[in-house]
Order: C-alpha cells, then structure tokens, then sequence
C-alpha cells in the first residue's frame, strides 16, 4: 500500500483500488456469471448467490489475485484468510437492508468488526474486498458507507431514518466506481447497500476476509470443492487457527 492508500484508509475506513480488473476480465467474469448464475431476483429486484469462489478457475483466483494480496497483508497481517464469499446483484428499484456493522464494543460486543493500529502496524477484523463488475456512479446506489465510523464512539446514535435511507444524511457516503474496480473495506465501518437507482444491472462480488485465527462463517472451505487450486490459495482457504498456522504467502509462490 502506498502511504496515501494507508492514510485513506486510516481515515476513512475504505479504499477504492482503480483498474484491479481489466476490461477484459470483466467481461469474461460477467459472461460466465450469465452462464452459471440463474438470477433468480426477489420481490425487491435483489439477488445474492454464494460462494461464487466455486464457479471455477476464473473465480477461484480472486481469492488472491497478485494486485491486491499486498492489502492483505498491510491490513490482515501475513496470516491473513479468507472467511466467505458471495455475489450481489440488483436490479433497478432494488433495496436490501441498510447501514450495519461499525466497531466491536457497545452495540456489537462480541463482533469480529474491529480497526487498530499500533506502533506502525494497521490490522482489522472482517475486511471485505468487492469486485464491482458494473459501474455505480454518483447517485446510483450500491455500496455506501459513513466514512470513519470504524474508530466512532456514537455509531449507536446514527437515526434509523438514515440507517433504512429514507433520510438523507451529508455523512452518508456512496463511493463512484467503475467496471473493475475494487473496494476495500473494513466490518468495523458503518456500511450497507443502498437503494439501486441505475438502468443497468449492479453486479458485485463480495470476497471476506479474517486475521488467520478467526471467522466469522461458520462453514469452512473445503478443499476438494476447488480443484487446481493452488499452495497459496489452499493456505488461505484453511481454518482458523493460531498455533502452527503457516504464513499465507511464501517465498516461491
């Protein structure tokens, strides 16, 4: 990470990464997500699928693909895994939800959503990495956020007209994005996935990350569900643990 990414990220509790994904490979990944995924849309034009890691090589090599395994170890440390995965798509009127999650402490006391930084070091609890395979400009909806309630004290006294959306609010924020873009972000920020407002399909895949010795998902991966993967990915892929636990990226890999 570069140090205005580490300060961004500090600050705000989120990263926009530009250009993870080319235009190719994004439209390669929503050719065979029309392929695979049936979209079968609630009575509120949402639809969500998991683990999309499973619907072979192309999505399997988003677990670490070589541009983003860095903010992975900046942000998780060097024992970082992955905890789950899933896609969300939407459709024009979509609503699903509203804001949720902020730091561990009050409201969540025993939540995995936590920020710190300490002697030079940045880790967090849950991270999420969302490939956005469509663009979501100003007002379009998607992804929204309160930037900085990671390290907020009042998180409980955000109104719940502004956490449903239905009271705008100035510290409500929804980053603009473009195809293959990446956002990065912590659990411990207030987040959640605004009203979609777009002619065109919102389609996001959702990639969650934990420090080595935690979860957040009940289920862990099972390795016979991804064959070819690879030494790395099957280090990511492994349960929580902490003693012996091998370092997810080595020399060689």
């Amino acid at each position: 990470m570069t140090p205005e990414e580490k300060f961004t990220f500090d600050l705000e509790g989120y990263l926009v990464v530009k250009n993870v994904l080319d235009a190719a490979a994004v439209d390669e990944l929503n050719g065979l997500a029309d392929e695979i995924f049936p979209r079968n849309y609630d009575e509120n034009n949402y639809c969500r699928a998991a683990p999309v890691s499973r619907w072979g090589a192309r999505f399997r090599d988003l677990i670490d693909p070589a541009a983003l395994v860095p903010y992975m170890l900046e942000l998780l440390g060097p024992k970082f895994r992955i905890d789950h995965d899933y896609c969300i798509f939407m459709q024009k009127g979509a609503h699903r939800g509203g804001l949720h999650g902020g730091p561990q402490g009050g409201v969540y006391p025993e939540a995995d959503h936590w920020y710190r930084y300490h002697d030079g070091t940045m880790r967090n609890g849950l991270t999420v990495v969302t490939y956005c395979l469509s663009p979501a400009r100003r007002g379009d909806g998607g992804f929204g956020c309160i930037p900085g309630t990671h390290k907020s004290n009042f998180v409980h006294h955000i109104p719940a007209a502004v956490r449903n959306f239905s009271r705008p609010a100035h510290y409500v924020c929804q980053p603009e994005v473009e195809a293959g873009d990446v956002i990065i972000f912590t659990e411990a920020l207030v987040h959640g996935t605004m009203p979609w407002t777009a002619a065109y399909e919102r389609r996001a895949l959702l990639y969650k990350y934990s420090p080595g010795h935690s979860a957040w998902d009940q289920n862990y991966y099972e390795l016979d569900d991804y064959p070819g993967a690879t030494e790395r990915q099957k280090r990511i892929m492994a349960p929580p643990a902490v003693g012996g636990r091998p370092d997810s990226v080595q020399d060689g890999d």
